[in-house]
């Protein structure tokens, strides 16, 4: 059974289609937005790769060679 990824939204500049579940390999940066709660996940959502990996590498988390934006995000907001 596949892993899925935290809800996302297509990216359109044409259709509002709403956030979706898709399963995690499917998941491309370019095509999805990860769905966020406003508060705190949407000041996350807005830092940098560098800035991501530091604040995991602050908090003792391990960086997976090769992680995306949103598996990093992920693992932060798992924290």
């Amino acid at each position: 059974m596949s892993e899925t990824c935290p809800v996302v939204k297509i990216k359109s500049n044409s259709v509002d289609a709403g956030f979706i579940v898709i399963n995690e390999s499917d998941f491309d940066e370019k095509v999805h937005e990860l769905f966020v709660e406003e508060d705190e996940g949407a000041k996350k959502a807005d830092l940098t790769v560098a800035q991501i990996k530091e604040a995991l590498t602050a908090k003792g988390v391990e960086i997976p060679e090769g992680a995306k934006k949103a598996d990093l995000l992920a693992l932060l907001n798992a924290e």
